[in-house]
């Protein structure tokens, strides 16, 4: 018997927030519809298709009932309190490093977190702290959080840092990389970040938590070098090599994760260990999670819609980025398999081992998507619209997205794109990357396809797939 979604809380439930970014874009006013405002579109609830998610301790909808801030900020201070921050002398200056998907995916609760690290270290060990926020790629479309979450008055100091700014050299086992000098020129540094997955396909939740160490924390040639490094357990060699690195361990003070599931926030973790931390949020978060990544290889066809504040790979649908779903083909979770992307010679590979796209999506809808990354290779792999004249614009004038215009279609509106899109592709399976909290915003057909296959990919997860993966990982977990 096909399982019956919750009224009560999918009803309720709403797409995410579009923020101002920080080259002065307005999408919340700009864009005409969403994707949840389609005929037939509806919220599916994760905890429909994973019932033993835990219940958040702070979610930012109400519709997952606990929205009070004061419990993540007592939480947060119950666990600066039990951390060794011995190695931070009085006058010290410290860092407290920032990442903007932490503002994204966990707002006012990352920044409750963020403000008790810096008082708690105020207060203790009387040091001088900045709030430094790492900023990726893409800075000019990035929202703008200093503004959307008043940083600048809760906070004696914040300084935003891209990766194009002044560097500086570390030496590692495997030779010379720069970090951003902004984030590191003082005497300590405090390391924070959020458990949800993003680039799981690259990770494969091998040392999760030291991936901005190889990414936002560093120049752009560095971040170049980790992104050759995608393959067989390597994703996260650079970051690794530049955490172990005397530079790194000379000046780390700890770190401050808040812990999450697609839902919201179940925890905040922290330890000067930060590999023994990463050990301990990974089994949970498998299984958390693993059933969600599961279920995507289960769509045999759709049409996906980005209608989220991240350039198109990663807009975000029940906690995971369009990129998942493109990646769905192979469980990536599974160390056997060979690497993250196929090359020329992956045809002679054997089936499932080696993924490339997962051709069940049949057409792009662009409704909304941020610029600043390469994204004309995503729009070329299949049927891609583009909604309205602003949106188009941004996207054909993107100094990323060049020749995109050779491989998009304009549609003056969401309802007609969607209708072409679903037409040419053949399908009624629609699949909304909106970024509503706790929930993939889908079509009624595509609602149905997911509950039936989901009492099947619990049992292979939990009988299976997490057995193996936790196998393949207890060296270091």
């Amino acid at each position: 018997m096909t399982q019956q979604l919750t009224p009560s809380l999918a009803e309720k439930l709403l797409p995410g927030e579009l923020f101002t970014t920080w080259n002065g874009r307005t999408p919340a006013t700009t864009i005409a519809m969403r994707a949840a405002d389609l005929p037939g579109m509806q919220a599916l609830p994760i905890r429909e298709l994973v019932p033993w998610l835990p219940e958040p301790l702070w979610s930012a909808d109400p519709a997952y009932g606990k929205t009070d801030l004061e419990l993540i900020r007592k939480a947060a201070r119950e666990r600066v309190q039990a951390m060794d921050w011995s190695k931070i002398k009085a006058r010290s200056r410290v860092n407290v490093l920032a990442n903007p998907h932490g503002f994204f995916m966990a707002g006012e609760s990352y920044v409750v977190m963020l403000e008790e690290i810096v008082a708690h270290i105020q207060q203790t060990r009387n040091a001088r702290v900045k709030l430094c926020i790492a900023e990726s790629m893409g800075h000019i479309e990035n929202a703008d959080w200093v503004k959307t979450y008043n940083l600048e008055e809760r906070f004696e100091k914040v300084v935003e840092v891209p990766q194009c700014g002044a560097g500086i050299e570390v030496d590692t086992q495997l030779g010379k990389f720069w970090l951003m000098q902004p984030l590191f020129n003082a005497d300590f540094f405090v390391h924070t970040h959020i458990t949800e997955m993003r680039e799981a396909y690259i990770h494969r939740m091998r040392d999760r938590l030291v991936k901005p160490f190889g990414m936002s924390y560093v120049r752009l040639e560095t971040r170049s070098a980790y992104h050759f490094g995608y393959g067989p357990r390597t994703g996260q060699l650079i970051s690794r090599l530049i955490f172990d690195s005397d530079f790194i361990q000379q000046r780390y003070a700890g770190s401050v994760v808040l812990d999450m599931t697609p839902e919201g926030v179940i925890g905040v973790e922290g330890d000067f260990d930060l590999l023994a931390l990463d050990r301990r949020i990974t089994e949970r978060t498998l299984r958390n999670y693993g059933v969600v990544f599961g279920l995507l290889s289960e769509i045999d066809e759709c049409v996906a819609i980005l209608d989220s504040q991240y350039p198109s790979i990663y807009t975000y649908s029940g906690g995971v980025i369009l990129n998942s779903l493109y990646y769905a083909d192979v469980d990536y979770f599974d160390l056997d398999n060979l690497a993250a992307y196929n090359g020329p010679e992956a045809a002679t590979r054997e089936s499932g081992l080696v993924y490339g796209r997962n051709k069940a999506i049949k057409a792009l809808v662009v409704n909304y998507m941020t610029g600043g990354l390469p994204q004309t290779p995503t729009l070329q792999k299949q049927p891609s619209y583009v909604v309205g004249k602003d949106m188009y614009s941004w996207v054909v004038n993107d100094p990323s997205n060049t020749y995109a215009e050779d491989c998009i279609t304009y549609s003056p509106d969401l309802p007609s794109a969607v209708a072409a899109a679903c037409a040419q592709a053949g399908t009624d399976k629609v699949f909304a990357f909106d970024n509503t909290q706790g929930a993939f915003r889908v079509s009624e057909s595509l609602a149905k396809l997911l509950l039936e296959r989901a009492p099947k990919v619990r049992d292979e997860v939990l009988n299976h797939r997490l057995p193996k993966w936790l196998a393949q990982r207890r060296p270091v977990i």
